[in-house]
């Protein structure tokens, strides 16, 4: 009798844990609270790229519904510890809202709300087709940059990284040399800054000589730019963890979903090759 009860036990325990915590809806009112107090710094909008560039909830993460799961994966294999801080979510509709909350939930993340579309936002909406929109700002060496150094690229690779960060370092020998190999065929790499210049954008010298030594040891001979005022206000308060990479297209808009983490230099060339012969093919 003890044995069955054991196993009983054991199957509800799995049950348990199979399930996750149950994601919560949030009332658009009780959103709107968290977002304006800043609570909501983990919001995500599981719409397509092109809906999200229409119109977004101000500091949101574009991951299309498509690549929720494999997203959330990413997180969990890059060890943030993101399963306990509140995760808000929204879609087009109540089921593809309350889908990619659930699918959290069985994950492991215990504190998931969702709204249940973005047409009951009562906040403002923002565009996040051009994070880069403005580029008016300097490289690690001081020299100045502009949108000059993206018009005309077929495809700009844009990798956030911090000099703290050991991922983001071990990964630049790989994107030192990837940055030679596309460039021919209209790619550029582009390295941006996390941890060189305060919220007053005051340069942190010591930071940026830093950089310097290690793009150089790397032979990351890429571009590396400093955040500007549009950069720091905009862009970076999204980006939840370094590195963070996203492509734009030869136009500065943003080209599907953000990679979190580091990769391989052979994993960022087959990505590289897919989305080449992908725009290739939309042409």
């Amino acid at each position: 009798m003890k044995k069955i009860f054991a196993a009983l036990l054991a199957l509800l325990l799995a049950a348990a844990l199979l399930l996750g915590a149950a994601a919560e809806e949030i009332s658009p009112e009780d959103m709107y609270s968290d977002w304006s107090q800043g609570l909501a710094y983990n919001l995500f909008d599981v719409r397509d790229a092109d809906a999200f560039g229409e119109k977004s909830i101000g500091g949101a993460i574009n991951v299309p519904a498509a690549e929720w799961t494999a997203y959330l994966q990413q997180v969990l294999n890059a060890g943030f510890s993101m399963m306990d801080a509140p995760v808000y979510i929204y879609g087009a509709d109540a089921a593809e809202s309350r889908q990619a909350a659930q699918e959290a939930a069985q994950l492991g993340f215990t504190n998931v709300r969702y709204l249940s579309s973005i047409d009951v936002w009562p906040g403002p909406f923002v565009q996040f087709t051009d994070p880069l929109a403005d580029l008016n700002t300097q490289d690690i060496y001081g020299n100045p940059v502009t949108a000059e150094l993206i018009r005309g690229k077929k495809l700009v690779m844009v990798n956030v990284w911090a000099t703290y960060c050991g991922p983001c370092i071990n990964e630049m020998p790989g994107l030192g040399k990837l940055a030679k190999e596309f460039e021919g065929e209209g790619v550029l790499i582009l390295g941006l800054l996390s941890d060189c210049v305060d919220y007053d954008l005051t340069v942190i010298d010591k930071n940026v000589q830093l950089a310097q030594t290690i793009a150089e040891q790397t032979g990351a001979s890429y571009p590396h730019i400093l955040p500007n005022s549009h950069i720091m206000g905009n862009l970076l308060p999204k980006i939840e963890a370094v590195p963070t990479t996203f492509f734009l297209d030869e136009n500065g808009h943003l080209i599907g979903q953000r990679y979190l983490g580091a990769r391989s230099e052979d994993a960022w060339r087959t990505l590289i090759r897919e989305m080449l012969d992908g725009m290739e093919k939309a042409e």
